[in-house]
């Protein structure tokens, strides 16, 4: 007669473990957003989070991980800075490794559903307080030439132009200059095509695997030594 209410506890059981792992995943997550903001502070960036951007808080804080992640001295790219809120994240990071970022962009929002305007000002406003760690090459990406940007990079944020050709262009520009262990990722990788085809076509060709997403964040590493 001990059966039936065993096999009825399990249920709750199973509700009480998914409640408790729920709220730990919840805390474990502001727990990390709290340090981060502290790192941000530290790097008199506090106002990051309330810089306008169209990803999300668990988004930018990936970036942070990612480039704190990076070896000492790290050198990294972004194209696509926009006003800076991603580009303060991933400084953030590489300040904790001695590292460098070199931000590509023409800050005049050609492809920004909020229209063309000139929004360099901003940014340089909203990085003050890192412009050192900072190298501003204000060119479109299909423009740069070999000296704009440096070999051997560790990490590679790509969040410019989402129409397939300008992806697969700025792809193929870093990708040949990405580290053994370095790191190249993609914003928007789900909600646009020109993203997700240039992703599908890279994992495909062996040379690449997946490292890794966030929502609508997703990263790719090279494959170990000996694995294609």
């Amino acid at each position: 007669m001990q059966t039936p209410s065993v096999q009825m506890a399990l249920p709750w059981c199973d509700v009480i473990w998914r409640k408790g792992s729920t709220l730990l995943a919840s805390q474990s997550t502001g727990l990390k957003h709290r340090f981060i903001q502290r790192r941000l502070r530290r790097n008199g960036l506090s106002h990051a989070s309330g810089i306008s951007t169209h990803m999300t808080a668990r988004e930018l804080c990936t970036l942070y991980d990612l480039s704190c992640q990076a070896p000492a001295n790290a050198r990294a790219v972004e194209i696509g800075s926009y006003l800076g809120a991603s580009t303060c994240y991933i400084v953030a990071g590489l300040a904790e490794r001695g590292g460098h970022l070199f931000c590509v962009d023409t800050w005049h929002n050609e492809t920004m559903p909020e229209g063309t305007q000139d929004t360099f000002g901003k940014f340089q406003d909203n990085l003050a307080p890192v412009i050192n760690l900072i190298t501003v090459v204000r060119k479109r990406s299909d423009e740069l030439s070999g000296s704009d940007i440096p070999t051997g990079l560790d990490f590679a944020f790509i969040d410019g132009d989402h129409d397939y050709k300008a992806v697969r262009q700025d792809f193929d520009q870093l990708a040949g200059r990405i580290s053994a262990r370095g790191i190249i990722a993609f914003h928007d990788c789900w909600w646009f095509s020109g993203v997700s085809r240039v992703v599908g076509e890279a994992l495909s060709s062996g040379r690449w695997v997946m490292a890794g997403h966030v929502e609508n964040l997703c990263w790719m590493q090279r494959p170990p030594d000996g694995q294609k």
